[in-house]
């Protein structure tokens, strides 16, 4: 069984990803996408950040950033860009699902509701996120139901 810490570095690991991924993301977006790929690569990186502090704050050593993270398909055009942010999101909110999962079965632990508390507003904005990138690559799409599943 995978315990609360190793979800939450499994978190951190996949903040790692998003805010490396949008260095991908960000130079072949349309012009308009620039500055909420900028935005979100920021918002990554201060989770990334705050998420690595609690670890350390919680006695752990947080996971490093890989040297560099294989793309899921090529990334070539804005509309590649878009799908991959698509994906960045989703993987991000499906590492804070899980860690919300993890910790709901794992009574005891003093600080497990203040990491469901802070895993779900990391999962909801990657939820928003992924939205706004679904209605940029497909408008007819632009939601999926229960985000992070």
């Amino acid at each position: 069984m995978t315990t609360v810490t190793e979800a939450w570095q499994a978190a951190l690991a996949a903040e790692h990803a998003a805010v490396a991924g949008y260095d991908i993301v960000g130079p072949r977006v349309a012009s308009a996408q620039v500055a909420p790929a900028r935005a979100d690569q920021q918002a990554h990186r201060d989770l990334r950040d705050a998420t690595s502090a609690a670890l350390s704050a919680a006695g752990q050593t947080p996971v490093a950033a890989q040297p560099s993270y294989p793309l899921p398909f090529a990334v070539t055009d804005a509309a590649t860009a878009g799908r991959f942010a698509v994906s960045l999101e989703s993987a991000c909110a499906a590492a804070w699902r899980y860690l919300i999962a993890v910790a709901a079965a794992t009574p005891g632990r003093p600080d497990v509701e203040a990491l469901r508390a802070d895993a779900q507003t990391a999962l909801t904005a990657s939820a928003v996120r992924a939205t706004r990138w679904r209605l940029v690559v497909d408008p007819a799409e632009p939601t999926v139901p229960f985000p992070g599943i």
